[in-house]
C-alpha cells in the first residue's frame, strides 16, 4: 500500500510528533510519497 503524506503530516515529522513517527517507521520508504504542493508548502512554508 502507499502512502501519500499531507503538509501536517511532514510537518509532525519534522517537530518529532511520536505517534507520526512510529507510524512512519513503520512503512517500507518506497511506500511513502508527497505532492508538488505538499513540497511547495514545506519550502515556503517550514523552511
Amino acid at each position: 500500500m502507499a502512502y501519500l503524506l499531507d503538509t501536517c503530516v511532514v510537518s509532525d515529522f519534522v517537530k518529532g510528533e511520536q505517534n507520526t513517527l512510529k507510524q512512519l517507521k513503520s512503512i517500507s520508504p518506497t511506500d511513502i510519497f508527497i505532492s508538488s504542493l505538499t513540497v511547495m508548502e514545506i519550502k515556503y512554508g517550514l523552511g
